[in-house]
């Protein structure tokens, strides 16, 4: 008699999804970007050029750590979940251009002076040029996606230019709301949620559902994914804020501790404040990791509610449980 049990999915490799990943985006980015930082020298797309890690600290041409690329690779394999991945590659690189622009004005708001074993841009050349950097790393952003939702019929363009301005402004919204609690005693969990929500779900949740937009995907599918990636998006920075305290800065790339030196109001300094003086670390710890998995289960809930692809569903399934392991 034939086996009525359904084999077991069978999990991707992570690193060779996130590697693959960031060598197509990569590679795509050089050749959107080669006539601006071709003649970059001593102008702003140099240090646009040494933020991406095409360049040293002299100048010189280089390949340094170009980040996890998660975003890219979200959109990409819900656009595959619907259609042809390589329709929506220049939407990756819109998205990971914008990530880009945030971290620039994200070292300079955090004081961070180190990112991916770096110095960051505004350690480097000083905050005016960093953020000029930052700005003209949006306007590249907004002109990749601009380009790439013009092959899509108007409809479709639409909704993805407003998904990606919206995101936009959701992030900044969110990471006005997280320098605005750093000294805020008071601040609780919901208020840390819907300020993930903005300043890291925003744009993974416009990832899922840019992916699904390139991709052909129904209406109500954009939706729910979009909504996948807020939860994985708190799910993410509450990893994030985890290795903040605890993680190895020889892993993470930055440095261990700025959290709790500058008073910010983190999710492990909130639940500590919950759980009283006396709370154990590995209680707090336990208490980041629950509220990461709930979210993160969340997220997987709403994308097995939609038409992707059986293949796309047990990536993204994988790509959850990096975020949820990760240690840098």
């Amino acid at each position: 008699m034939q086996s009525m049990v359904a084999p077991a999915r069978r999990a991707p490799n992570v690193v060779a999804l996130l590697d693959g990943t960031r060598a197509a985006t990569t590679a795509r980015l050089r050749q959107l970007l080669d006539a601006d930082i071709a003649d970059g020298d001593g102008s702003v797309y140099a240090l646009v050029a040494y933020h991406l890690g095409w360049r040293d600290e002299a100048g010189a041409s280089c390949s340094a750590a170009a980040g996890k690329m998660l975003r890219p690779a979200l959109l990409l394999t819900v656009a595959s979940g619907y259609g042809d991945e390589a329709a929506a590659l220049d939407a990756s690189c819109a998205v990971e251009l914008l990530h880009a622009f945030s971290l620039v004005h994200d070292d300079i708001e955090d004081g961070d002076r180190e990112r991916h074993h770096r110095p960051t841009v505004w350690a480097l050349h000083g905050v005016p040029l960093a953020i000029n950097a930052g700005d003209s790393l949006f306007a590249l952003a907004q002109r990749t996606l601009v380009d790439a939702a013009a092959t899509l019929p108007m409809p479709r363009a639409m909704a993805a230019l407003r998904m990606f301005t919206d995101a936009c402004l959701r992030m900044i919204e969110g990471q006005h709301a997280d320098l605005a609690m750093e000294h805020d005693a008071g601040a609780s969990r919901d208020d840390y949620v819907r300020m993930t929500a903005g300043k890291t779900g925003a744009l993974l949740g416009a990832s899922l559902a840019l992916g699904a937009i390139f991709g052909g995907a129904a209406e109500a599918d954009v939706e729910r994914l979009r909504r996948a990636g807020l939860d994985l998006g708190i799910a993410f920075q509450a990893v994030d804020d985890s290795l903040a305290v605890w993680g190895d800065a020889g892993r993470t790339g930055k440095a261990v501790g700025n959290d709790a030196a500058r008073g910010k109001q983190s999710l492990p300094a909130i639940i500590g404040a919950e759980l009283g003086a006396a709370a154990a670390a590995d209680a707090v710890r336990e208490g980041v990791r629950s509220l990461a998995a709930d979210h993160a289960s969340r997220a997987l809930g709403a994308v097995g509610e939609t038409a992707l692809a059986e293949e796309a569903i047990v990536r993204i399934e994988a790509l959850a449980a990096f975020i949820l392991e990760r240690e840098a």
